[in-house]
């Protein structure tokens, strides 16, 4: 093989070509490739962040959702133990109303009932004097004794 000068000529080219490359293409090349790896390395570490974040938000999430549920159970319970407290309360109170609207009743019985017992004990003796009246007029003629004696006796009672 003979080296002629084409095939000089196209090594010189070529070192040429390979020297302009590296001297001002390649180190733009390289300079891109930097950048995006850099570009790549730091959306990779902003992605790691991110899913931190997100675990961080989700742990805080449930905390603060198991928070809630403990505050609505102890609101729950604090409303079930006013309930009970407010039966117990309504209750107390409806037996207070109800002794003192018995109390009442019955006073208001015993009053009737002494009015009534008043009432038939005039009757009673209202009853008891007219027939007194009648008995003394049928028994005593009226001829013998005078009339005015009986009519003072029986107005008197």
């Amino acid at each position: 093989m003979d080296l002629n000068a084409t095939i000089l000529g196209q090594c010189i080219s070529f070192i040429l070509f390979v020297w302009f490359c590296m001297k001002y293409i390649w180190p733009k090349i390289i300079y891109v490739i930097e950048c995006r790896k850099k570009q790549i390395i730091q959306i990779h570490s902003n992605l790691e962040k991110v899913k931190q974040d997100i675990k961080l938000a989700k742990l805080k999430s449930l905390n603060i959702i198991k928070k809630s549920k403990k505050k609505a159970d102890l609101i729950i319970q604090d409303a079930e133990q006013n309930k009970y407290l407010l039966l117990e309360e309504a209750k107390r109170h409806a037996q207070e109303e109800r002794k003192r609207i018995l109390e009442y009743t019955l006073s208001e019985i015993n009053i009737q009932k002494e009015k009534i017992k008043n009432e038939l004990i005039d009757q009673t003796n209202h009853l008891a004097i007219e027939i007194a009246n009648k008995i003394i007029k049928h028994s005593f003629k009226y001829k013998d004794y005078d009339g005015d004696f009986f009519n003072k006796l029986v107005n008197n009672f």
